[in-house]
């Protein structure tokens, strides 16, 4: 009899027995499949050869990820293969008989095309089947994609952006788009996995240049709709089989408050590119579902600078056209040009952002092709022509550098800022890094340079589209106000929080005067919301004019001295003694250890000696521009090379032209326009106004000056009177004394 450990005992031979002869059998059945070869065909021929000037062939290649799926008889997919392909060439890739699709994805991008033999797959028999994958330049062939902002503000539906470009050579049949809620895990192509949220039937040769649709859908209809959702849209397409299936895979964050704000302050993108840029390796997204997604993004504005080398005359006044015909009072699109400038001696260019011209600048590239192989003008020569037609030039990207471009070289040419925050991630981490170390040192020479943000999206509405942003400041939105805000540095830039200050008043950008050793209020305002992070701490730089580093004049952690970390102030009194600068720069962190930032252009202190100054003070309102005429007679001798303007707060109250004489003295001063401190404007001569001698004076005011409504004034530095002021309409009185300071600019 045997026991129930006996029992136990040869169950479980018998049990492993049974296995061993189970997996043999696998084993051979596995052995006996046959296996066939697929040969996946990525043709060189198909690359464009570019030829330099020194006649050296370079073929740009973009690297792919394939994926290789077996259909099983009830149409399931499973994944076989897959790898990232670096080269153009031929992959063998061996598979037993049966079904296959092959999937295609740029690296870095979220479009897939589907290979499936127009839906009869690839069936892998005993002898070999090729595929060949084409290497789609974009002027010669299909791009199929859907797009979509990153992020969209609270109560607003995801505008979804659906292409397909350069289908005027082999048109392409679209049955249907479909959008999906995309079900973990994410970015599969199995649709039947996915919940189907919305489906339009096409049913139609695309035979276009573009051809786009939009499709408003609302985050109610996606799984988490107060969080990220996740996106499928597919091209479904019929016909030959390089006729393909295409997936674009999206993430939405849908934001539970508005992009941080504060009053006066506008969001934009400095550097987009649309589909006016469109060559063999780039192109960018019409303008119209750019206005969409900015605005969902809770943006203001954008500055669209296409590359000069795809756009010639007639093509840039159809995109002055579009900019304007797209703008609207609550987003605004503003024109601009990024201009490829050569390097002499090299084949590579330079790059200059352009806003406010009214001409097309030439300058093409050996990029391009089809444009001219190499640039009209130097930068050199770029700076001077946008000055020369009124405009505002930032140095693009200064430190990028590839087989095209090279860092930019010469930093003293009067260009008006540095767009140095070029995109996240990758390596514009250090570029940013070494535009800033670039921009101290020139705010430490004395100049007077501002920075900008922007993403250089060329389209990209999902990954890149105002990740940096540019906030300018402004009474109105308006595109004269946001201009002013970029010619003059009323600007921050930001991946996250907004903050801002003042010095006494005067605004970022600006310039005051204060006398040796008075006191000023330095004031800091930061709001940022629970998905940009709470402030971790606020650094005020201080730079001494002359000196070669900085000074971290204090750093404020606003949790240590019990203020909100989201939305607060802050008040310092600084008091220098000698010409300097100061700036904020602020960093952010969320709950989940994100990381974002915030850096203003300065605020420049002009610090001077009392005893060089006749200063009626600051005027009372109204406040017009027009022409004053009168005397000034001091009562102890001044020495004067500049005179600063009291503006009305908010406007460009300034001296457009200033003459005083008397027998023994002529001299003039003239505005020089919205540059740098416009309210200081400097004379020809440095001179001496002698105690108790009278002078005559004619000063010509713009926008909105301060005023002293009386025909005579005592200053602590004497008297100034009114002979008769003329108003900008052309009405006359006799008690309009001009708010000005007389003063020898003077570092101290």
């Amino acid at each position: 009899m045997l026991n129930e450990r006996s029992i136990l005992v040869r169950t479980g031979i018998v049990t492993i027995c049974v296995l061993m002869y189970v997996l043999i059998l696998i084993s051979n059945s596995v052995a006996q499949e046959a296996v066939g070869t697929l040969i996946l065909a990525l043709p060189s021929d198909l690359m464009p050869a570019y030829v330099t000037q020194n006649q050296t062939n370079i073929s740009k290649f973009v690297p792919i990820h394939i994926r290789i799926t077996k259909i099983s008889d009830d149409n399931k997919e499973e994944r076989y293969w897959e790898s990232n392909i670096t080269e153009p060439g031929t992959t063998s890739v061996s598979a037993p008989i049966g079904k296959y699709k092959i999937y295609v994805r740029e690296i870095g991008s979220n479009t897939v095309r589907e290979y499936n033999n127009d839906g009869n797959f690839y069936s892998i028999g005993s002898q070999n089947e090729t595929v060949v994958i084409p290497l789609y330049p974009n002027t010669f062939q299909k791009d199929i994609l859907a797009d979509a902002p990153w992020r969209v503000e609270p109560n607003i539906t995801i505008p979804i952006y659906c292409m397909v470009k350069d289908a005027d050579q082999n048109d392409y049949p679209l049955k249907y788009i479909k959008i999906y809620d995309d079900m973990p895990p994410y970015g599969t192509n199995d649709s039947n996995e996915d919940v189907l949220v919305y489906s339009c039937y096409i049913n139609q040769n695309i035979v276009s240049d573009l051809w786009y649709r939009i499709y408003d859908v609302n985050p109610a209809d996606f799984t988490k709709p107060d969080e990220e959702v996740h996106i499928h849209v597919m091209f479904d397409a019929s016909g030959d089989p390089f006729d393909e299936d295409v997936h674009t895979y999206l993430k939405v964050k849908i934001a539970n408050e508005a992009i941080p704000v504060l009053p006066n302050w506008y969001a934009g993108d400095t550097h987009y590119h649309s589909f006016y840029t469109d060559n063999i390796w780039e192109f960018g997204a019409p303008i119209y579902p750019t206005t969409l997604a900015g605005k969902a993004l809770g943006l203001d504005w954008i500055t669209i600078t296409d590359h000069s080398f795809d756009l010639n005359p007639q093509r840039w006044n159809n995109f002055l056209n579009d900019c304007h015909d797209y703008s609207s009072p609550s987003f605004l699109v503003i024109a601009g040009e990024e201009v490829s400038c050569y390097l002499p001696g090299t084949t590579q260019y330079n790059h200059y952002l352009a806003y406010n011209i009214t001409d097309f600048i030439p300058g093409g590239e050996w990029e391009a092709i089809g444009s001219d192989t190499s640039s009209d003008y130097t930068p050199a020569e770029v700076v001077s022509k946008v000055n020369e037609q009124g405009g505002i030039g930032y140095v693009a990207h200064p430190l990028y550098d590839d087989e095209f471009r090279d860092p930019w070289q010469d930093y003293s040419l009067n260009f008006t800022g540095l767009q140095i925050w070029n995109g996240k991630g990758g390596n514009w981490e250090s570029k940013l890094n070494g535009g800033l170390t670039i921009w101290k040192e020139l705010l430490l020479d004395g100049r007077k340079v501002y920075i900008e943000g922007g993403s250089d999206a060329h389209g990209d509405l999902n990954g890149a589209f105002a990740t940096v942003r540019t906030y300018g400041y402004t009474t109105n939105l308006t595109k004269h106000g946001i201009l002013r805000a970029l010619r003059n540095g009323n600007s921050i830039m930001t991946d996250g929080p907004l903050v801002i200050f003042d010095i006494n008043g005067e605004m970022i950008g600006n310039s005051l005067s204060l006398n040796n050793g008075t006191n000023a209020t330095l004031h800091i305002l930061w709001n940022s919301t629970a998905e940009f992070g709470i402030i971790n701490s606020i650094s005020v730089k201080k730079g001494v004019i002359n000196e070669t580093e900085e000074i971290n004049f204090t750093t404020i952690q606003p949790s240590s001295i019990e203020k909100n970390t989201l939305r607060d102030e802050r008040e310092l009194i600084i008091s220098p003694n000698e010409s300097c600068y100061y700036r904020v720069e602020v960093f952010s962190t969320t709950t989940n250890g994100e990381q974002y930032r915030c850096y203003t252009n300065p605020i420049w202190v002009d610090v001077v000696s009392e005893r060089f100054s006749f200063d009626t003070g600051e005027g009372t309102y109204p406040g017009i521009s027009g022409t004053h005429n009168g005397t000034i007679k001091p009562n102890q001798t001044v020495t004067v090379s500049r005179l600063y303007t009291y503006p009305c707060v908010g406007t460009g109250g300034h001296t457009e032209y200033a003459k005083i004489w008397n027998s023994t003295l002529d001299v003039i001063a003239i505005w020089d326009g919205y540059k740098g401190d416009w309210h200081n404007i400097s004379f020809n001569d440095t001179f001496t106004l002698f105690a108790n001698e009278t002078y005559n004076y004619t000063i010509i005011t713009g926008s909105y000056p301060q005023i002293h409504h009386t025909d005579a004034l005592p200053t602590s530095n004497g008297w100034i009177n009114c002979t008769e002021f003329v108003d900008a309409n052309g009405k006359k009185y006799n008690d309009g004394i001009p708010a000005i300071k007389l003063f020898k600019y003077k570092f101290i």
